[in-house]
């Protein structure tokens, strides 16, 4: 079963909850197959919290692993069911519009602008071009959505706390 398999299967139980997907991977580790589900509710700032609480992901994990260990394309597994964390990964292209003006910190696979780690406040994304001012000397470099290896926003405590859910 690929990635985008699993994504269809895992959405609408995680939606169910008032949550979404942040990020779903499976991995092949040492001691088996790794099922690892960040989930949040929608709209949640992470500096406040994902709205995620042990419940939630109890839930979800017991319905997602009744659902696919029926399944015979998935080999058997270790499920992880968690908030994002207050440093969250950023992985949709909706992620850089929602937390522009955040800091983040970016990997880049190859070296854009003569380097590969970008630490800045994130200005937005438009035509695959995600907009950075970096922390050092202030430039601005646009570095593609192809490019990005992992990205993460930066916890910074004098962002202003928004309450979770406020956009």
């Amino acid at each position: 079963m690929d990635h985008t398999e699993l994504v269809a299967l895992a959405e609408p139980i995680v939606r169910s909850f008032g949550c979404d997907i942040v990020l779903l991977t499976f991995q092949r580790g040492k001691d088996g197959h790794l099922l690892r589900l960040f989930v949040e509710k929608e709209g949640s700032d992470p500096f406040v919290g994902s709205g995620v609480d042990h419940a939630v992901c109890a839930g979800i994990s017991h319905r997602l692993g009744d659902l696919l260990e029926t399944n015979e394309d998935v080999p058997p597994f270790l499920l992880e069911v968690s908030s994002p964390g207050i440093e969250r990964p950023l992985v949709k292209p909706a992620d850089y519009v929602r937390f522009a003006g955040r800091r983040v910190r970016i990997r880049t696979k190859e070296a854009v602008a003569g380097q590969k780690n970008h630490q800045g406040v994130l200005l937005g994304v438009q035509d695959e071009l995600v907009r950075v001012e970096l922390e050092t000397g202030g430039i601005t470099v646009d570095i593609p959505m192809a490019s990005i290896g992992k990205a993460n926003l930066i916890f910074d405590m004098n962002v202003p706390k928004r309450k979770s859910g406020e956009k």
